[in-house]
């Protein structure tokens, strides 16, 4: 069985068949989440800081290269390109190793640096000592503490899986705890008997455990792999789909028993979920398998993630928890990288002055109204049922899995009443003075106060996943004239050369800084959406071009002209300005109001103490 890399014209068609999303992956886990296994490799360990086969391989590879010509490790430096080249140059298909690439490049190099079983055991056990479990590990405890996950293999050594779920059972009070049963290589009767009898959560290891000199490391080891673990695998799927995290397919052993199962017509019945680096194309191999599962009928992506905590992150904010594990979980949250720090203070300086493009919103809706689910519904259906009835509503479904609304209640019943969603009689207050604002509040605050302010006269809003517009519609309004005369007099018409309209228009967004709510107004350029996509890139081009050459010229003076035009367009200055979304009765429904300041944001620099230079006597 041959495992290469693809070559882009090997996946340009079938790579771009199977290509999933990975906020799919997490709604299938919230509504199938015990019905799935996860396969575990390499990358769901790297972010706890053990290498990956890559980073051993160059390893491996440094420690032979040193020891053939005589040299000290320490004074060949790794992160010198041309070294590295040297070293894979002398490798690559040569000097006992096989080509770069080469699906047993990791065992090989393993195996000619260490041949000794029990000293590749040490190996494995000095890398896996003092190393904790990453927040990944955590979110898949939380899973099998929800009973959302029943199984994980895993071809890793170490035992973060295991520790994770330990912490985290302890950490929330669960009663009756969760017992995971850990079955190594060598002990597939105990992996068996747990998929027999249901004794979930179970974490069966592929390739041993690092405590054991029972490991599969080298060639002969990997292809000599227990039938007895093998059949356990094959077992579970028939029972589970199958989601894969950190495991890029590159030995045969394991790769042979899900491309097997592939042959059972009830194998992987909730589908399979492999993910990948966006970087990292998948092998050829891993194409192939999901192809033929999609070919027998099976629900099969291949998904782009950037590592194992953004993948279960995602996971994590799909699925609905207890409070108990919500607590757990953001205990063991890594810190954010960037952390607030505090304003500078001290006088300041007269001149110069800056000025932000932030305006201060001094009041933000209060409360949403909640809706009620009779089934777990899909919240991408039913925001495309408010669209299709042109209602005047919003739907959010906040952190905790609460689906909120605001707008007029009486056209959300009627749209959302297929669903099977209805509008209850509860509210939930909004907290803007939290500390971790729900991202589902401040999206339904965006998209309101776009609504709101795109009813200025002249004006539209332009509402997208990715932008947050106010666009000029009718540039003959009276109420555009000055920022007719700060765009030097025209402020719409056809991009030259395309079929595309362009408008001046202002990206809207909403930010807390320095204890305060503040909306950012940043004037651009819109263009229309393409109608040919025969001719996407012709036009694109030429858009760009065109935007670019608008924009040129908005130095300082104009900007800050430009700028002062549209304040006093959507606050009509001096404000404040008094926004509702929809202007609903007050018995319509939750009608999102807003409080606007009509005074951007300044900034001095602070005065900086000279100290006189004492005379010398």
């Amino acid at each position: 069985m041959s495992n290469v890399s693809a070559s882009p014209s090997d996946l340009a068609g079938s790579l771009g068949a199977i290509v999933g999303d990975i906020s799919q992956l997490a709604r299938a886990v919230d509504v199938q989440g015990a019905q799935f296994a996860w396969l575990l490799g390499a990358g769901a360990s790297a972010m706890s800081d053990i290498p990956t086969a890559g980073a051993l391989i160059l390893r491996f590879k440094h420690e032979l290269y040193c020891s053939a010509h005589q040299l000290d490790v320490q004074d060949i430096d790794l992160c010198d390109p041309r070294t590295r080249k040297s070293i894979e140059s002398y490798f690559n298909g040569s000097n006992g190793l096989p080509p770069l690439g080469d699906p047993e490049e990791y065992s090989v190099a393993f195996e000619t640096a260490y041949p000794s079983a029990e000293l590749r055991a040490d190996f494995i056990a000095a890398l896996c000592q003092g190393r904790w479990p990453n927040y990944g590990h955590y979110v898949l405890a939380a899973l099998m503490a929800a009973g959302r996950l029943h199984v994980v293999f895993t071809t890793n050594f170490d035992d973060l899986v295991e520790a994770g779920a330990h912490s985290l059972f302890e950490g929330a009070e669960i009663s009756p705890r969760p017992s995971l049963v850990v079955a190594s290589l060598g002990e597939p009767d105990v992996a068996a008997r747990a998929l027999q009898k249901g004794s979930f959560p179970l974490l069966a290891k592929l390739h041993g455990d690092f405590r054991s000199v029972r490991l599969k490391n080298s060639v002969a080891e990997l292809a000599s792999q227990d039938a007895e673990m093998r059949h356990v695998l094959r077992s579970a799927c028939g029972q589970f789909g199958l989601i894969v995290a950190g495991y890029s397919g590159s030995d045969a052993s394991v790769m042979e028993v899900l491309t097997e199962a592939l042959k059972d017509k009830d194998s992987f019945p909730t589908g399979i979920y492999w993910c990948h680096r966006p970087a990292d194309q998948p092998t050829l191999e891993v194409v192939n398998f999901l192809t033929s599962a999609r070919t027998k009928g099976k629900t099969a992506f291949a998904v782009p993630v950037d590592n194992f905590i953004e993948l279960t992150g995602a996971v994590e904010r799909s699925v609905h928890l207890t409070d108990n594990l919500r607590r757990c979980l953001k205990e063991r949250r890594p810190p954010a990288t960037l952390l607030p720090a505090p304003m500078p203070a001290g006088p300041t300086r007269p001149f110069p002055i800056l000025r932000f493009n932030a305006l201060p919103v001094v009041r933000l809706p209060n409360q949403v109204r909640c809706l009620d689910e009779q089934s777990p519904c899909e919240l991408a259906d039913v925001q495309r049922a408010v669209r299709t009835n042109r209602v005047r509503g919003l739907v959010a479904r906040r952190s905790g899995g609460q689906l909120v609304a605001v707008g007029h209640e009486q056209q959300l019943t009627e749209a959302l009443r297929p669903l099977g969603v209805s509008v209850s009689d509860r509210t939930e207050t909004l907290n803007w003075d939290a500390d971790d604002v729900d991202p589902a509040d401040l999206g339904l605050a965006i998209d309101a106060l776009t609504l709101g302010l795109g009813r200025t006269e002249g004006l539209c809003h332009v509402l997208t996943r990715r932008r947050h517009q106010v666009r000029v519609d009718d540039p003959e309004a009276s109420s555009l004239t000055p920022l007719k005369s700060a765009c030097g007099g025209t402020l719409s018409g056809m991009v030259p050369k395309t079929s595309l309209l362009w408008a001046e228009a202002v990206r809207l967004s909403i930010e807390p800084r320095n204890g305060a709510w503040w909306l950012l107004v940043v004037p651009e350029i819109w263009v229309s959406p393409l109608k040919d996509p025969s001719a996407q890139r012709t036009e694109q081009i030429t858009a760009g071009a065109f935007i670019r050459q608008k924009s040129a010229r908005r130095w300082n003076p104009t900007a800050n002209t430009l700028l002062d035009a549209w304040v006093h367009l959507l606050c009509v200055d001096p404000g404040p300005r008094q926004v509702k979304t929809w202007n609903l009765g007050q018995a319509e429904g939750v009608d999102p109001e807003f409080e606007i300041a009509g005074h951007t944001a300044f900034s001095r620099p602070l005065q900086i103490a000279t100290l006189a230079r004492k005379p010398q006597s």
